[in-house]
This record gives C-alpha cells, sequence and structure tokens, in this order.
C-alpha cells in the first residue's frame, strides 16, 4: 500500500484557473524521495514521455516522515477541447531510502518504489454548471448478457458499484470510467434474471470523491 498519499482522490481543474493545489503526506515511518509528473495514464509511461498542458511543482521533492508538502498544479497549456472534459492523470511515485534508520546495510531487504496515480479532470468554462446533474443522464443498454452504460453528457463519470435484479451486486467492468459522449461495455455478463428487472441501481464518484446512489432505468436493443 502507498505509503505517500493525497489529501482526496481526484483534481477538478476549471478553466480560466491558473493553478490548483494538492496536498500530500508521507504516512511511512521512514523519509522518502517523490517524483510527480502529469500525462495520458499510461501504465508503462514515465516522466520524460509525458504530455499534458498541466505540470507539477515541485516536480521531485523529500519527505520525511510524516512530513506534509503542497503540490502546486499549473495549467501551461495549450487549451484542450472546450465542448467536454478531458482527462489527466497526475503520477507521485515514492522513492524509499536504501538503508532505513536502525537498518543494518548488509541485512537482505526488498526496496519498492509505489507510484499511484490519481485523475486531473480539466473543466471548460462553458461547463462549470451541471456536473453534479451529469449522473442523472447516464442510460443502460442491454446487448445480449452484456450490459453496456451510456453517458451523453460531456463529463466524465466514474461508477463504483451496480446492482441488478432487485439489488444483487455485480462487477463493473472497465474501471467503471466512462468518457464524455461514449458508451462502454459495463457489466461482462449480466444475469437473467435482468431481463424482468428495467432498473440499474448504480454508484456514482461526484467531485469530491464521494459515493452517490443513482438510479436508471434499463434497455434492450
Amino acid at each position: 500500500m502507498a505509503g505517500v498519499t493525497a489529501e482526496r482522490t481526484r483534481v477538478i481543474f476549471p478553466q480560466g484557473q491558473r493553478e490548483v493545489t494538492l496536498v500530500l503526506a508521507n504516512q511511512n515511518d521512514y523519509p522518502v524521495v517523490v517524483q510527480t509528473w502529469v500525462d495520458d495514464g499510461a501504465p508503462d509511461a514515465g516522466p520524460d514521455e509525458a504530455q499534458a498542458p498541466i505540470i507539477p511543482l515541485p516536480a521531485m521533492f523529500q519527505l520525511a516522515a510524516g512530513q506534509r508538502q503542497s503540490l502546486r498544479l499549473l495549467y501551461v497549456g495549450p487549451a484542450p477541447v472546450e465542448d467536454r472534459e478531458s482527462l489527466y492523470w497526475l503520477n507521485f511515485l515514492e522513492i524509499p531510502p536504501n538503508h532505513p534508520d536502525g537498518q543494518d546495510a548488509d541485512s537482505t531487504r526488498l526496496t519498492v518504489t509505489m507510484r499511484t496515480q490519481m485523475k486531473v479532470i480539466y473543466r471548460p468554462a462553458a461547463l462549470k454548471a451541471g456536473a453534479g446533474q451529469a449522473a442523472g443522464r447516464l442510460a443502460f443498454r442491454l446487448e445480449g448478457a452484456h450490459l453496456f452504460a451510456v453517458n451523453p453528457t460531456p463529463f466524465y463519470s466514474t461508477l463504483s458499484a451496480l446492482a441488478l435484479c432487485n439489488g444483487q451486486p455485480v462487477a463493473v467492468a472497465a474501471e467503471g470510467l466512462l468518457a464524455p459522449n461514449s458508451h462502454v461495455q459495463i457489466v461482462d455478463a449480466a444475469p437473467g434474471c435482468v431481463h424482468q428487472d428495467t432498473t440499474v441501481q448504480f454508484t456514482w464518484i461526484d467531485d469530491e470523491g464521494n459515493s452517490q446512489p443513482g438510479r436508471a432505468s434499463l434497455s434492450a436493443k
């Protein structure tokens, strides 16, 4: 589990705002070096390949055990599209010391660097209002045994849980992330009883990272 954690699970970056801040905390009992960058979320990409209109400062710093650090996210352009949100990913890599205090340099140990990714959502000014109502416009479509989520809005939506057949929980595929104006196969194999129930209960994540309940009708193609 990551020892360096952020104060929230996502960052909303409004158009027209030059920077936003995020506080990181080192919960380890030893110091670490932290490297940060913003990219498109590719898990195998490093900071040298990062291309995004947002940069974090400082890009590298040391955090003592229990220490906090304010991270500035600066918008440097160019402007993304303005008719829908754009998604980027903030990476912070925590690098532990080779030999923590009190440990023999000759002792056998495994050193692990931990990389955490979190969403940075750039929100155009024209979309300042309406993000909280976006989940109410989600729709669900059944095609055979596959359940698709349809997001007709210009906002990103994240589903953390789904329930069918009067409350039967089902696994959420595709990490529950719905891009603007998209449809995603969200359940690989829906239970047979779904044909008799036309309601989908779901949980979505708001701008503050809190879980919110939602309900939508289910249609069949």
